[in-house]
């Protein structure tokens, strides 16, 4: 567990612990191990890729593509497999359904707002119809007002005229 004491002649017989020399064997012993894992991470790698390679042959060939189409069949065939199909099904058509309610209900709140417009519009129209009937109604009467009191005025004034003229007519005679 202690570095071994080694004594050099050089440095006027001091005592060193060897630390730079198990510093580099350390080292040595490092990069080694990171040269041997990489090799064997290659060597994975290209057993994967060839594995990999085989594999696709094969199934181009069609050597595995029975097994390969008779296991997903079988598989898909599963309890648990049919479940989550089902359960997956299941949710889709609740999100449609759900999608499909929010798009009527859209559209009918839209139809809806385009009918209470139109009603509007139709009713501002009926409104300024029934305004401009009682304008006129307004003015009709008011031409008749009008036209009673000219004829009442034109009326006394004849019968002033006539009065007058009967006035004179009988001084007339009386003279």
């Amino acid at each position: 567990p202690f570095p071994q004491a080694e004594m050099s002649d050089d440095e006027g017989g001091s005592v060193r612990f060897g630390f730079h020399k198990q510093q580099r064997l350390r080292e040595r012993e490092r990069r080694e191990r990171q040269r041997e894992e990489r090799r064997r991470r290659e060597r994975d790698a290209e057993e994967q890729r060839e594995v990999e390679a085989s594999v696709k042959r094969r199934l181009a060939d069609g050597d595995l593509k029975e097994q390969v189409v008779a296991r997903v069949v079988e598989l898909l065939k599963g309890e648990a497999v049919q479940a989550r199909i089902a359960s997956e099904a299941e949710t889709e058509l609740a999100k449609r359904r759900a999608d499909a309610i929010r798009l009527l209900d859209e559209e009918k709140r839209d139809r809806v707002i385009e009918a209470r417009r139109k009603e509007e519009a139709r009713l501002s129209e009926a409104r300024q119809l029934q305004d401009i009937l009682e304008e006129n109604s307004k003015k009709v009467a008011a031409e008749a007002r009008r036209r009673e009191e000219e004829e009442k005025r034109t009326k006394r004034e004849r019968e002033a005229e006539l009065s007058r003229l009967s006035t004179q007519r009988q001084r007339s005679i009386a003279l």
